[in-house]
């Protein structure tokens, strides 16, 4: 890009794409820290501290199909600029909660608006930027600024939330941006679009409710299981969990008749069986690559204030080095991949983010913070490495009328991994605690085995992403190159449907 008039509106439509993305890890962040203030401020009861977090994971997860599909009907413009208004007035109606039922009441509806820009992003990179090193770079900056967000929101929300300033300007804060960032969004993006990126058979109502239903019921049920006391002995979550299981099997058998009929479809299935796309695989790694990265990143944010004993912001700090490596290796990544083989980086990027949880596991307490901890977490921002690579590999696999599919498609498998790794660890640590109690133990001695034993099961979900990588994108080949320097999937991909 030259440093030109072009340059420059680049730039500004990347950090609007981006900063809007963003919006979402700083209020994972921040909840994370000032969540404990919050509940006493609103007098909400130790039982409901879970629920912010666990509703907008909800509301955000269940409908990323749905407003991915809807944002290549309308326009990823209309549909970025719709979830960026809504998630700015959500926000500012958040600083105003005046209780605990109606502030996660807000928190939920944010979540909306988060899954109507997220799919969104992708479609406006892809319509904006050609294939090549443009397109990259942004995806690389796009990756880069979520670990950006996560530590402003960490670092800010401890500060805010502890003083006069109170934990409401959080979300001022955040009203200001999600709307600054729509407003410079409306101005730059290209309201016109070309005939083939828009999808044109209509809305799949049956694929979005059976989807959305499914995959709620399926996220209620794993972040139910770590907030309940007797985790998956209650009755009402394996239920649960069964039951979205046998309706996202519905919807994935309505999805292949709506596809014989050459009628609208949510999710394409027939994008599952092109051999270029390996999007089995593809998804299989990110499930697993981010089970074992979100989950580690819970364990160590437990280990430093539950057993370690840090305040808030003593441990936001111990994150920094984290966001840093993580920022430095997704622009890393979005600048070599029109270079460097696609499985090579995705597969030192997990190698990495396999052994972080490794180091956790065998941490030794008695050891400095920069023997063990900091070398764990370096590792551990692996996965931002892999994050520009696959989230352009799930695009180039689908059509240009799907890309803000692809972009929900995307991040529902994170979204899945982390609430399964969450889930998964919690319920192995608490069983593991529980045949080590204190006493004779002491408590931090019985939490730490606990912890160890999540570490391992996070050590094996990186090993299991490190296996499909080998086994599943061998031959994968460069993906971030242009169309005349590559025979393109979509290309192979209709070959293939001939």
């Amino acid at each position: 890009m030259a440093l030109g008039k072009s340059f420059w509106k680049d730039a500004a439509i990347t950090l609007a794409v981006s900063g809007v993305t963003t919006l979402n890890m700083y209020l994972s962040g921040a909840l994370t820290i000032a969540i404990p203030t919050i509940a006493e401020d609103l007098k909400m009861s130790q039982a409901d501290i879970q629920w912010p977090v666990t509703v907008y994971s909800l509301s955000f997860g269940c409908l990323l199909l749905f407003f991915g599909r809807v944002g290549d009907i309308i326009g990823p413009r209309l549909m970025f600029l719709v979830g960026s208004g809504w998630f700015g007035a959500w926000s500012l109606a958040s600083a105003f909660a005046p209780s605990g039922p109606v502030f996660i009441l807000f928190i939920a509806m944010k979540g909306i608006g988060a899954a109507a820009t997220t799919p969104a992003s992708l479609g406006i990179v892809v319509e904006h930027f050609p294939p090549g090193g443009d397109r990259n770079r942004v995806l690389g900056i796009l990756g880069a600024f979520q670990p950006i967000g996560w530590i402003i929101g960490l670092v800010l929300g401890g500060a805010l939330a502890g003083s006069s300033a109170t934990w409401r300007s959080i979300f001022y804060i955040q009203t200001g941006l999600a709307l600054g960032f729509g407003i410079l969004g409306a101005c730059l993006f290209s309201s016109t679009r070309k005939d083939d990126a828009r999808y044109t058979k209509g809305l799949d109502w049956g694929g979005a409710i059976l989807s959305t239903i499914g995959i709620g019921l399926l996220t209620y049920s794993l972040a139910d299981s770590t907030a309940t006391s007797k985790g998956w002995a209650s009755p009402q979550i394996p239920a649960t969990f069964a039951a979205s299981l046998l309706i996202i099997a519905a919807f994935v058998y309505y999805e292949h008749l709506q596809e014989k009929k050459n009628a609208a479809v949510l999710m394409p299935l027939s994008i599952w069986r092109l051999p270029k796309a390996r999007m089995g695989w593809v998804m299989t790694i990110v499930f697993f690559g981010w089970w074992s990265f979100n989950a580690l990143m819970y364990w160590y944010t437990l280990l430093f204030q539950q057993v370690e004993q840090l305040s808030p912001i003593e441990t936001s700090l111990r994150f920094i080095p984290l966001v840093c490596s993580g920022i430095t290796v997704n622009l890393i990544g979005g600048l070599v991949m029109h270079r460097v083989r696609g499985e090579i980086l995705i597969f030192i990027g997990f190698l990495g983010n396999a052994a972080a949880p490794l180091i956790y596991a065998l941490i030794d307490l008695r050891a400095s913070y920069w023997a063990m901890a900091f070398v764990s977490l370096i590792l551990s921002a692996g996965a931002d490495l892999a994050y520009p690579v696959a989230l352009l590999h799930v695009s180039n696999s689908f059509d240009q009328d799907s890309q803000s599919l692809a972009g929900g498609l995307f991040n529902v498998g994170t979204r899945l991994g982390t609430s399964l790794g969450v889930a998964v660890s919690s319920s192995i640590a608490i069983a593991v605690s529980k045949q080590h109690p204190s006493p004779p133990l002491s408590e931090t001695e019985s939490l730490m085995i606990g912890f160890r034993a999540a570490g391992w099961s996070c050590f094996a979900a990186g090993i299991i992403s490190v296996i499909c990588v080998v086994i599943g994108l061998r031959g994968m080949g460069i993906v971030g190159v242009k169309d005349e320097d590559k025979d393109k999937i979509s290309e192979s991909n209709s070959d293939i449907e001939k």
